[in-house]
C-alpha cells in the first residue's frame, strides 16, 4: 500500500439550511486505497461525498486533493481537478439517450481535445476493463442493473483518474452480482492503482474490499470510529459500532 496522501480533509463542517450535518471532519486518504465511508441512515453519508467532489461547498473547512483545494478552486485549476476523479452515482445516472459508448465518449468530448478515432479506442478500452466489451452499442435500458453499474464505472475511468468515487455502488444487486462487483474494484485497485472513495453500508462488501473505514454518526455529527472493520468489530470501545460491524440489534432495541 502506497503511504502518499491524496486527499486530506480538515475542519469540515457541512449544513442544509442552518442545520449541521458533519460538524468539524477530519481525515486522509491514502493513495491506492479503498476507502469506506459508512454509517446509519442519515448520518451524511452522501453528504459527505458530494462535498468531496465538489457539488457543494462546506461551511467551513478543506478539501485537499494532492495540494489543491476544491472549495476554493475557479476556472482552469478547478476544471483541471475535476478530471482527477471519476465518479459513479447510485444507479449509474447513465444518459438513456445514449449508448453505453456515448456515455463514455461524452466526458472525453468534454474535457478533451482528442480525435473521434482516439476517443473510440479509449472507450472500447474502459468497455473491456470492466467486462463489458461487447456492450458498447448498448443502451442503457438493455443492460441489467450491475451491467449498467459496469458502464458507469467505465465512464468514471474514461479520463484516467487517479481517484474514482462510488455512492453506493452494491444498492439494488443480488449477492452474487454485488460480489461480482466487489471483485471488480479489487481488481482495478490491484492493476490500475485507482484509489476508491466508497459510501456504502453493505457489511459484506465493507469486508471484502475495505483498506480503511471511517464511520459517520448522526447524533454526534462526527467521525465515531475508523480503522479496518474487522477491528472495529471485534474491538471497538463503542457498543454501536460494535453491533453494526456485528449486525446487530442495538441494546435499546434488544428491550422492546
Amino acid at each position: 500500500m502506497d503511504t502518499e496522501t491524496i486527499i486530506r480533509v480538515r475542519n469540515l463542517t457541512t449544513a442544509y439550511g442552518g442545520n449541521v450535518v458533519l460538524d468539524d471532519l477530519s481525515f486522509d486518504v491514502q493513495r491506492g486505497q479503498t476507502f469506506i465511508i459508512l454509517g446509519g441512515s442519515g448520518c451524511g453519508k452522501s453528504t459527505l461525498m458530494k462535498h468531496m467532489i465538489g457539488l457543494y461547498k462546506p461551511v467551513s473547512g478543506q478539501i485537499l486533493i494532492g495540494d489543491t483545494d476544491i472549495v476554493t478552486a475557479k476556472g482552469r485549476q478547478r476544471k483541471d481537478l475535476l478530471r482527477r476523479f471519476g465518479v459513479m452515482y447510485q444507479g449509474g445516472a447513465l444518459f438513456g439517450s445514449m449508448t453505453v459508448h456515448e456515455n463514455i465518449r461524452l466526458v472525453l468530448e468534454e474535457f478533451t481535445d482528442l480525435s473521434r478515432d482516439a476517443m473510440d479506442v479509449i472507450c472500447r478500452i474502459r468497455l473491456n476493463l470492466v467486462g463489458l466489451g461487447d456492450a458498447g452499442q448498448k443502451f442503457p435500458s438493455e443492460l441489467s442493473g450491475g451491467m449498467q453499474k459496469r458502464a458507469a464505472v467505465a465512464r468514471a475511468m474514461a479520463l484516467d483518474p487517479a481517484i474514482i468515487f462510488l455512492d453506493e455502488p452494491s444498492a439494488g444487486l443480488d449477492p452474487i452480482t454485488a460480489a461480482d462487483f466487489d471483485q471488480l474494484i479489487n481488481r482495478l485497485a490491484k492493476t490500475l492503482r485507482i484509489t476508491f472513495v466508497v459510501v456504502t453500508h453493505e457489511l459484506a462488501s465493507i469486508y471484502t474490499i475495505a483498506d480503511h473505514v471511517i464511520m459517520l454518526d448522526k447524533v454526534t455529527k462526527k467521525i465515531i470510529a475508523q480503522g479496518m472493520p474487522q477491528d472495529l468489530r471485534d474491538h471497538s470501545d463503542n457498543p454501536w459500532v460494535r453491533h453494526f460491524f456485528n449486525r446487530e440489534p442495538s441494546e435499546e432495541r434488544k428491550k422492546n
